[in-house]
């Protein structure tokens, strides 16, 4: 049962299977291209400021800022380096396609490689590899929904590019042969998750080393891509410093983050259970299957099976999940087990015997939910899209492309006046570290004003500045995004973090950090609502605000403005 397949020639590529799946690939980057040309208006979706962060991102690396040594973000430099290149390409591509897209220039250029040597000996094998990366790079949702109302998903882009990233890994892993192809790949893989999510590239520590261990990554190839990754690293370091800067934030993150661990294995096992029981029973019915038919086998041919079969791939893979989703929760961290998955599926009939209906049964049940659940999403989102009320923030760009059910927005505006009316009260929630709502930043009503109200603070920067014939060249928003650099085209202050969670990834500001802050020209302030996390920022940076001059802005925005 552990014999490689591409060794069994059970599956031959037909004729024209290379044109095909070419074709088919070209198409898709082909359309992948032409949806960020178009104006779409897509439905705001939960935690939506996620796709801001992005944006704060780019508006920084256009103002001649860099990641990592210029400013703190909770992702890794080449995340954001890769949203600020497709956003220099298709500069009026909608936020949440044009982030959920910023790794085509990597992704499929390596499947075009895994695909060209599977191929050769499985079409099956290869359509089975491109068919579901298709589906999950140009979708844009998780496969956890925290409301049950359609929208898109902006939050945890970045940990959908890890999983995709891994899923890669994976494919190269147990489908690519050649040694020195399969290097390439891998290097270019892992020092892509490396710069993309770190938690990503940790995850695939046991995949790899079970690689080695079943031959399936020679020794040689994994010291080549190791020294290709230092290679590529240590000059980058030298040069720049970023290296060294990136595993200083890491470790700040990581200690941050570190009483939070187990909480979040558990949100992460219960949240996908269905997938995770589904995959352990599968694990268990291939290890009695394999078990009944080792017994002929002895010494390392037998550790060899052991180690090398579907049961052992499928169970590491979903642990590889699991431990991502630990601190990526809503992302795809299943879909590094597919391939494991493709494997077995692959299998002639004869390898599970009479059990190969329940087999396929239990495969389905561990597979088949991420992607109904995905296209479920879509064909949810694009059936009920027209009917949403779109916003009116031309100011916004492409960031005000959004729309919301007519509910919402009552809904949004009814808060608004609250908020306004009772501000001593969202005052007053605050400081107990509560929120207005327990779902308060999933709430689409929420996301809806936020993004409203950033629109009409910075048409009113703009109309502050011709009144008074001044230019904040620099803008600092005291809350989770401060998109108003790439709204305004300013830039933002300098070594501060984005991507601002005061109890996950803003450690303690130092005196250089201060200093920046101190000497930016206009600080907001938002207030519609109130809440612990805005507060938790003034504090935070309270000793480099004092002695500025307050005014309200909007109704939604106060301003603090240096008095000079």
């Amino acid at each position: 049962m552990t014999d490689r397949l591409e060794e069994r020639g059970d599956f031959v590529g037909k004729g024209g299977t290379y044109a095909a799946l070419y074709g088919v690939l070209l198409i898709f980057v082909a359309a992948a291209a032409a949806v960020q040309m178009l104006p779409l208006v897509l439905p705001i979706g939960p935690m939506y400021w996620d796709v801001l962060v992005y944006y704060d991102a780019i508006g920084r690396i256009s103002a001649g800022q860099h990641p990592v040594t210029d400013f703190m973000m909770p992702v890794g430099p080449l995340e954001l380096w890769m949203a600020w290149f497709s956003s220099r390409i298709f500069p009026e591509a909608h936020p949440v396609l044009l982030t959920q897209l910023a790794w085509l220039p990597v992704t499929a250029p390596v499947m075009a490689l895994i695909v060209f040597d599977v191929a050769r000996r499985s079409a099956c094998a290869a359509w089975g590899l491109l068919l579901p990366w298709m589906l999950l790079t140009a979708l844009p949702f998780n496969d956890v929904s925290y409301l049950p109302y359609a929208g898109t998903d902006a939050f945890g882009i970045y940990n959908r590019h890890g999983a995709h990233l891994i899923y890669l890994v994976t494919a190269a892993t147990l489908f690519v042969r050649p040694p020195l192809l399969q290097g390439v790949i891998l290097a270019v893989l892992m020092l892509s998750l490396a710069f993309c999510k770190i938690t990503a590239f940790a995850a695939t520590g046991p995949i790899l080393i079970l690689g080695l261990l079943t031959r399936h990554i020679r020794l040689r190839t994994a010291v080549g891509v190791a020294a290709v990754c230092l290679l590529v690293v240590i000059p980058i370091d030298a040069a720049t410093g970023l290296v060294r800067a990136y595993l200083v934030d890491i470790l700040l993150l990581a200690e941050d983050n570190a009483q939070t661990l187990l909480p979040r294995f558990l949100t992460a096992a219960s949240q996908r259970f269905d997938v995770i029981g589904a995959g352990a029973l599968l694990c268990l019915l291939l290890l009695a299957i394999d078990i009944t038919g080792r017994g002929e086998r002895e010494g390392p041919r037998r550790l060899f099976g052991f180690l090398d079969s579907d049961w052992m791939w499928i169970g590491v893979t979903l642990l590889s999940g699991l431990v991502f989703e630990t601190q990526n929760t809503g992302s795809h961290p299943y879909v590094m087990a597919w391939p494991a998955l493709l494997r077995v599926l692959l299998r002639p009939r004869a390898a599970h015997g009479a059990l190969r209906g329940v087999v396929i049964a239990l495969l389905a049940f561990t597979a088949v939910p991420l992607a109904s659940k995905l296209m479920h999403s879509a064909i949810r989102t694009a059936a009920l899209a027209p009917t949403y009320i779109p916003m009116n923030e031309p100011i916004l760009g492409p960031l005000g492309r959004t729309s919301a059910k007519d509910v919402f927005v009552e809904q949004a505006e009814r808060l608004r006046s609250i908020y306004i009316s009772h501000r001593p009260t969202m005052e007053a929630i605050a400081k107990t570290e509560a929120l207005p709502s327990f779902m308060l930043f999933s709430e689409h009503d929420y996301q809806y004003l936020l993004l409203r109200e950033i629109g009409r603070a910075a048409q009113a920067i703009v109309e502050l500045e011709a009144r008074e014939g001044v230019r904040f060249e620099t803008v600092f928003n005291l809350d989770f995004a401060n998109p108003f650099p790439y709204i305004l085209n300013r830039a933002g202050p300098r070594h501060v973090a984005i991507g601002a969670d005061p109890s996950r990834s803003i450690p303690d500001p130092d005196e250089e950090t201060l200093a920046a802050v101190a000497a930016t020209d206009l600080v907001l302030e938002p207030k519609c609502p109130y809440h612990h996390a805005r507060l938790r920022l003034e504090q935070i940076y309270a000793s480099a605000l004092k002695g500025r001059k307050e005014i309200p802005l909007t109704p939604c925005f106060d301003a603090l403005i240096k008095a000079d």
